[in-house]
């Protein structure tokens, strides 16, 4: 199933098992994300805060934003429309959408109010239209990732374009997801059928590597770094590298989080606790937590109690967080090397360091919004798919503690 929203995970102190988003961004995104929503108290206005903890917008906005993409976010209005504003003091809305994606590129997809697709400039001028491609009627667009963005048709099929409209990928995948470090993965048929394929491809078109639904398929939609990570017909976690070659191969019951830095997490699912281990198979971290979450630079863990430490990589302790959940951000985030919200949504959240300080906040934060919208599919289509709309989210930090929301990747 698909997402077309990626969304803030509530719960965090916990490991990425599978995610089935259409993945882009990482390490190798060409934007950063600077600024947040907050809401002070349930029922307030939402306002932005940067990573600093300074407000940059005071509360305003009575629903839920994105994130601020490119100094750009999105708010949908009661009547369904979708606005898209300026990151600024007092944010001016550039126009009013159906349905619209988000700036990780020089353009943005929307659907206008008489339903055409296209691609603006950050001002909200057209860059170039979509209704159609190859003769035929656009149903899907996406946002920019790596220069490439999807596009589906009337029939079904995906494929990509560059930054003028021009489909640079045919248009004829079964299914096809975002690209990432400078990759994307695409089907070539149902992965219920063992005799389709998959392939991985680069952003020429190139066929990398392919491989058999019968032999595996892939895990979490994208690269990290240098490696994939699949399941295979007998849902063992394999870690490949670009070539498509298997680096390891995990033991049985054990399954392979995000990788970064040839690092990954890892959860025993007979011992019911995750550890770290390096794509060389050496466990550098015992399972031995209840939780553990990791974004290429911050490593924390959580006790049996739930109560948070900011780890080494030998899985020492080398300070506590005040009590909650911690959200640790992926890179495309300002913060990601340094900031992390530790709280919860009975009792809010605060922004500390990586020494667990509380960094000073210009407002409280009860609510959060880090997702943004990766782009969208026809209202038909939709009724197929869980679109995932952050501002109807219901999220049990409890009961999902240690898996990772299906709305959610970053």
């Amino acid at each position: 199933m698909k997402k077309v929203w990626k969304m803030s995970l509530l719960l965090v102190v916990a490991v990425v098992l599978a995610s089935c988003d259409k993945l882009g961004g990482g390490s190798d995104a060409g934007y950063q994300i600077n600024y947040f929503a907050f809401q002070e108290e349930e029922g307030e206005p939402w306002g932005f805060m940067d990573f600093e903890g300074k407000v940059i917008v005071k509360p305003r906005f009575d629903e839920m934003p994105s994130c601020a993409v490119g100094d750009r976010f999105v708010v949908s209005d009661p009547d369904g429309n979708y606005d898209l504003y300026t990151l600024e003091a007092k944010p001016r809305k550039i126009g009013s959408y159906d349905n619209v994606g988000s700036f990780t590129g020089k353009y943005c997809p929307v659907k206008d109010k008489k339903g055409n697709i296209k691609y603006i400039d950050k001002e909200g001028k057209d860059a170039f239209s979509m209704k159609e491609v190859s003769k035929k009627t656009v149903t899907a667009a996406f946002n920019f990732f790596c220069g490439r963005a999807m596009v589906r048709t009337e029939d079904g099929k995906w494929g990509y374009i560059d930054e003028s409209g021009k489909p640079v990928i045919p248009i004829k995948y079964y299914d096809a997801w975002n690209f990432a470090e400078g990759l994307a993965i695409v089907y070539h048929g149902d992965d219920g059928d063992p005799d389709n394929k998959w392939s991985v491809i680069d952003t020429d078109g190139n066929e990398v590597f392919s491989k058999k639904f019968g032999e595996c398929k892939p895990s979490n939609f994208r690269f990290y770094g240098e490696y994939l990570v699949v399941l295979n017909d007998a849902e063992r976690s394999i870690v490949l590298n670009r070539k498509g070659e298997t680096v390891k191969k995990l033991k049985e019951d054990v399954f392979v989080g995000a990788i970064y830095d040839g690092m990954f997490t890892t959860y025993d699912s007979e011992e019911e606790k995750f550890g770290l281990m390096n794509v060389n198979g050496e466990q550098v971290i015992k399972s031995k937590f209840e939780a553990l979450n990791y974004n290429g630079k911050l490593l924390v863990g959580a006790t049996a109690e739930k109560k948070p430490f900011v780890l080494n990589k030998e899985g020492e302790k080398v300070t506590k967080l005040p009590e909650g959940y911690t959200v640790l951000f992926d890179p495309e985030y300002a913060g990601h090397a340094n900031r992390m919200l530790v709280g919860s949504y009975e009792d809010g959240y605060v922004l500390c360091d990586t020494e667990g300080n509380t960094i000073k906040m210009g407002a409280n934060i009860h609510d959060y919004s880090i997702g943004y919208n990766w782009g969208f599919m026809d209202s038909e289509d939709e009724e197929d798919y869980d679109d995932g709309d952050y501002e109807e989210e219901e999220y049990d930090e409890e009961s999902e503690e240690g898996e990772e929301s299906e709305e959610g990747e970053e």
